[in-house]
């Protein structure tokens, strides 16, 4: 089974954030935008227990909520559907929730006397029939007597549920008449009308749901290696071991137990003159000293028999790199790499083995990038890939461009913290964006009409491929971007907008993101912008250009922008687009004192040709202007940047077939 779809509510930040899931997801964001809450909403669901919550669980610190996180998995086996056979929707669909709610003495088993204590409920759904007079839990003594007084109610397209019983009969028991409605429901299944109902706290589903659920493992962002690499079952490490010793035949199991039961009999009485010396002379010693007191009395040392269990519980791991020591007493670097090296097993365990897949494997990662140089970033990104190709999945949250790319923007989900007023109190919620890949397929082939059924994931991908690149890809991170064709804007524009009042782009959020040119900018826009990241386009129109595809491309930019497609007279400068009327350089000319000498400077200083380098020339010119005394920005550039850090997200850029 998978999980596809999760809904979480009242849950720290999450007031009401509701998530499509795929195989693999990057949760991005600024800090306490509700990322670790995903991630802690998803322990819940799969390792419920008290002793995660407490008042700040609640959103809002309202205890008066409930916590409910619902989540549907598709893709069930048949050993699946026959494990949760009664609990499935009629698609053949698992829809389950986990709720947590304060509870009083008196209202819940859990709750000590004079205390309060969150209760812990699980839930399914499934359909049931829509007349009342059909479902078990309305079926009393009371609304019996109201149907069998209008025998009519109890009919469904021509059939009477009253004839299940002679005419002449009484009034049925509670008992006979639920039986009955389950033998009708059997026998008139594509007549009834049906709707999905939850199902609360049933005897028996919370055992039902952990030998059946997929596994979960939470990495959070610090952890103690040690504790990690434990051989406890709660442990990656120990699941590892644990899952490889279900798989180790009886035969072998059975002759280690008789070493260990061998061992302890040379510990203990049984062993007779095979006793260890020290053990028994210590026990002597201690009955002539106890004889001292109570005569008579023997005192015995006994060692229980060590199991296999108790010895994979133990283990210890260690790291020769150079110099021997255990893990823990290495650096963070390298104990991040050895828990991810264990995850990394175990899913290779749990999937390529017929003993192991017993289940699936989810996997939550807080900040996997820490402590990891970029090398090792990339490497993990390969690892998530290569634990999702065996049909497990991974949600983890990261603030590195390394672990995110452009071409799978439909792993990318934006959170995004929002504050409002409720009355005098300021109170937050996380609002989650995402691009399913179904909508950009939709959108280009309702602006492509020729494309239409020939568009797929993988060609997609490989449309967006060439704008891997970590600078683009800091744009998932940003509050807003302004997309630029290439360098020298990218080189530019920040250090003009540093001496700016109010416009510095790092202490705001804003990236610049380039686009190697005007193909790929609504390319990359309809990215960010369905992320609902503001986006600002700032282009050459590239006037007396004779290359007609450029001037085209132009004209198709400035009408996405919301602006006529004709020649701009001058700098055009839109809430959404920004446009010089040729470029960058020659349009600036006139606007930058001294320009033809702050050239020659830039290309002696930086060791460039007459015909090279125009971005590292533009750079050199925006630093030799605005570290003078007075600041020096030429006057369209300013008006661009304070376009463009006041830009709003608006709406959906998407055409939807």
């Amino acid at each position: 089974m998978k999980l596809t779809q999760l809904r979480i509510q009242n849950f720290r930040s999450c007031r009401n954030v509701s998530l499509e899931i795929g195989d693999m997801h990057a949760l991005v964001g600024g800090n306490n935008a509700g990322k670790s809450s995903v991630l802690r909403a998803l322990d819940f669901l799969f390792n419920p227990s008290t002793k995660s919550l407490n008042e700040e669980t609640f959103w809002n610190k309202d205890v008066s909520l409930e916590i409910r996180v619902e989540a549907l998995f598709t893709g069930l086996s048949d050993k699946e559907k026959e494990a949760l056979a009664g609990c499935l929707k009629a698609d053949g669909t698992f829809h389950m929730a986990r709720s947590a709610k304060m509870v009083a003495k008196g209202e819940n088993a859990a709750a000590d006397e004079g205390e309060e204590k969150i209760a812990i409920g699980q839930h399914y759904k499934q359909p049931i029939p829509a007349p009342e007079w059909l479902q078990d839990s309305k079926i009393n003594g009371k609304n019996i007597t109201e149907w069998w007084k209008e025998k009519g109610q109890l009919v469904i397209d021509g059939v009477s549920f009253a004839n299940s019983w002679p005419a002449e009969s009484k009034k049925p028991g509670v008992e006979d008449w639920k039986e009955k409605a389950k033998q009708f429901v059997v026998a008139n299944a594509a007549k009834i009308p049906m709707e999905d109902a939850w199902i609360d706290n049933p005897k028996g589903y919370a055992n039902v749901l952990k030998a059946t659920l997929p596994f979960f493992i939470l990495v959070p962002a610090v952890r103690d290696v040690a504790e990690e690499s434990k051989g406890t079952k709660s442990s990656p490490f120990g699941k590892l071991l644990f899952a490889i010793l279900d798989t180790v035949a009886d035969a072998k199991k059975k002759k280690i137990e008789l070493i260990l039961s061998e061992l302890s009999k040379q510990m203990n009485r049984q062993g007779g003159a095979k006793r260890v010396p020290l053990i028994a002379d210590t026990e002597t010693q201690l009955n002539k000293l106890l004889g001292d007191f109570f005569a008579g009395c023997d005192l015995e040392i006994e060692f229980q028999t060590p199991t296999l269990e108790v010895l994979l519980s133990a283990p210890k791991l260690f790291i020769d790199d150079g110099f021997r020591n255990s893990v823990e007493n290495k650096g963070h670097g390298l104990q991040r790499a050895v828990i991810f090296t264990i995850l990394r097993r175990y899913a290779e365990f749990m999937t390529s083995t017929p003993e192991g897949k017993k289940r699936s494997l989810i996997l939550g990662v807080e900040e996997p990038e820490l402590y990891m140089h970029p090398q090792a970033q990339r490497t993990i990104r390969r690892v998530f890939r290569k634990i999702v190709e065996g049909n497990d999945q991974i949600v983890f949250s990261t603030h590195s461009s390394l672990l995110v790319d452009v071409a799978y923007f439909d792993e990318i989900i934006r959170l995004e913290s929002r504050v409002e007023m409720a009355g005098a109190k300021k109170v937050t919620q996380s609002e989650a964006w995402q691009l399913p890949m179904a909508k950009m397929i939709g959108d280009i082939e309702a602006r492509i009409p020729k494309l239409k059924g020939k568009v797929t994931p993988e060609s997609m991908r490989d449309l967006y491929s060439h704008a891997y690149n970590p600078r683009r890809n800091e744009g998932f991170f940003a509050s807003k971007i302004i997309l630029v064709e290439g360098l020298t804007e990218e080189y530019s524009l920040p250090i003009y907008a540093d001496v700016i009042a109010d416009c510095a782009f790092d202490p705001q959020n804003i990236s610049v993101v380039e686009c190697g040119g005007k193909g790929a900018m609504d390319r990359l826009y309809r990215v960010f912008n369905e992320l609902h990241i503001p986006c600002y386009l700032l282009l050459d129109y590239d006037t007396g250009n004779a290359d007609k595809d450029i001037i085209a491309k132009s004209k198709e930019l400035l009408v996405f922008g919301g602006e006529s497609p004709d020649e701009p007279k001058g700098l055009l400068v839109a809430d959404r687009v920004a446009c010089f009327r040729q470029t960058w350089e020659k349009d600036l000319r006139n606007e930058t004192p001294d320009v033809e000498a702050l050239t020659a400077a830039a290309r002696k200083d930086l060791g460039l040709n007459s015909d090279s380098g125009k971005p590292l020339i533009a750079r050199h010119i925006a630093r030799k202007l605005t570290s003078q005394k007075v600041p020096i920005v030429p006057p369209s550039v300013e008006k661009i940047i304070k376009q463009a850090v006041a830009v709003k997200w608006e709406k959906s850029c998407l055409q939807i077939s």
